[in-house]
């Protein structure tokens, strides 16, 4: 939620030159920035020798932060201000500067990612990685993270692709000082067991009580809230909870499929739609903004995270008819494949690793057994759900919207993990809730698989592969770095080429396609 650029004499100086610009805080030559949005609140506090800024996401009933001077208090009434801030149900970031260190701390949300690096006496952090840019050198990559981004190994961690770039993550703090830039982790947050049930628990009733809490928890307008309506049950059940009969303007979204379950999708989000009282539906035709198309921003030379989600193009086209129709919360189901999981003790023993394929360079066969290495502790919310919050939210937030996931809220969180195996299997929890509110089966059990991979089969055939034609023919990062063998990967182009029209592509290499583009894009310190 925050950008900002610290030189070292703004710390040594102390706190009362800060003065506020309308958008920023400015000392000299540095800056915070932060975001600005009715659904986040931001205030900078000094005590005459530390100074804080604290930026959260506003709660429901408190009142907006107009941004101003800092607010001058005592010692005490300081420290219990910054200590209260950061202990909040909701998301936050805090950086506190001291005349020796700059140090920024993150809450259990993390929905917004910071990034932060330094050199030269200034310490830069952004939620947009593009900030960042001249921190990123091709020459100075770091090999385990590619290789996790490669062989689809995410991982959450304070790695990036690049040495001295670093993710903060949740819970974690920085501490910038003459010497440098630390990083420390956390204790790894308890999580819970399956327990019996009591006899005669309503535990739909439950779950309906908790997502409701999560969801007004924070501050929104209805009139101006959005919800993702794809037609999974994880957004269906936030859909169902949304539009309440108290806010008639909730606006539904989708990004429709191609394949034989287009149709099917749309029937199922009519219903949904109507059953919900959903009073506006935006959709975006997913075969129309393919990733990599000649439109998009991978395809025509912006700088685009290596991390952005693979369907970023036809995300920007729905966000943007999201934001003219006046839209600025934008609520979905991310969180919710991970709420009805089944434990690691519960499941099927997991298969072997696939083997490296016929790209892979010698630089990435080195690190396979070091992608585990330096990975942060658990979590609070889902390791999957937090690396979801950074290749999304940067875009939401380019874009003017908010993202809210209730399904990830830790209350939700915690009452899941104590539902015997069957509530949890195959998302019987929310399918049973689906059908209590009278829908048709074929809204609570697709008979029809809906996912992207028509969309992706057909993105690989038509810009995706001839890209990796051009990495072979004219050169790569990926390549020249040793990361990815080009003749391994020409090998493996021409057998996709000669699969048939309803074949099988190979998604691995759509990710050898981003991850060299982000490197491309992003990489603005040259070696």
């Amino acid at each position: 939620m925050l950008k900002f650029s610290i030189a070292r004499a703004s710390l040594e100086r102390g706190p009362v030159e800060w003065t506020w610009t309308g958008h920023e805080w400015r000392h000299g030559s540095s800056r915070i920035e932060p975001y600005e949005h009715p659904a986040t609140c931001h205030e900078m506090i000094t005590d005459g020798t530390a100074v804080a800024v604290v930026s959260t996401e506003r709660g429901r009933g408190a009142d907006p932060s107009p941004g101003g001077p800092p607010v001058r208090m005592a010692p005490d009434a300081y420290r219990a201000r910054l200590r209260v801030a950061c202990h909040g149900a909701l998301d936050w970031t805090a950086i506190e500067l001291t005349p020796r260190t700059a140090t920024v701390r993150a809450g259990a949300w993390a929905v917004a990612p910071l990034y932060l690096a330094s050199s030269k006496g200034t310490f830069d952090g952004s939620w947009d990685l593009a900030d960042l840019r001249e921190h990123c050198r091709v020459g100075a990559l770091v090999d385990r993270e590619i290789a996790r981004l490669l062989r689809l190994q995410h991982r959450y961690t304070h790695d990036t692709l690049w040495q001295g770039v670093h993710r903060l993550t949740e819970r974690s703090t920085a501490s910038w000082t003459a010497a440098g830039l630390t990083l420390a982790y956390p204790p790894g947050a308890p999580h819970t067991e399956p327990r019996a049930l009591r006899p005669g628990t309503d535990v739909l009733d439950a779950y309906e009580q908790l997502l409701a809490q999560a969801i007004t928890r924070r501050h929104f307008v209805p009139d101006h809230a959005a919800v993702e309506l794809s037609g999974g049950m994880d957004s269906a059940n936030v859909a169902a909870s949304l539009a309440a009969p108290d806010r008639p303007e909730i606006t539904a979204a989708a990004m429709l499929l191609g394949g034989e379950a287009r149709e099917q999708q749309i029937r199922r989000r009519k219903e949904m739609i109507s059953a919900f009282g959903v009073a506006r539906d935006v959709c975006t035709d997913v075969m129309a903004h393919l990733p990599l198309n000649p439109a998009g921003r991978r395809a025509n030379g912006q700088a685009v995270s290596p991390y952005d989600d693979p369907w970023t193009e036809a995300e920007e086209v729905m966000m943007r008819v999201l934001t003219r129709a006046g839209v600025r919360w934008s609520f979905g189901g991310t969180g919710g494949d991970e709420l009805t999981s089944l434990r690691d003790d519960e499941r099927p023993p997991a298969g072997e690793v696939p083997a490296p394929g016929p790209w892979t360079g010698k630089r990435t066969l080195a690190v396979v057994d070091h992608v585990n290495d330096g990975i942060a502790p658990s979590p609070v919310l889902y390791d999957s759900t937090l690396l979801a919050f950074a290749c999304r939210t940067p875009q939401f937030m380019r874009n003017g919207l908010w993202p809210v996931s209730p399904l990830t809220d830790p209350e939700l969180i915690r009452f899941a993990e104590w539902l015997p195996r069957p509530w949890r299997e195959h998302k019987a929890l929310n399918r049973l809730r689906l059908a209590r509110l009278g829908l048709s089966p074929e809204a609570v059990h697709a008979p029809i698989p809906e996912n992207f991979v028509h969309a992706m089969n057909a993105a690989m055939r038509r810009y995706v592969v001839p890209f990796l034609e051009s990495m072979v023919g004219e050169g790569a990062a990926l390549i020249d770095a040793g990361f990815v063998d080009g003749n391994g990967l020409a090998k493996t182009v021409d057998s996709e080429v000669l699969k048939g029209p309803h074949g099988e592509m190979d998604r691995t290499l759509f990710h050898i396609a981003s991850t060299e583009i982000g490197l491309r894009g992003m990489s603005g310190g040259g070696e």
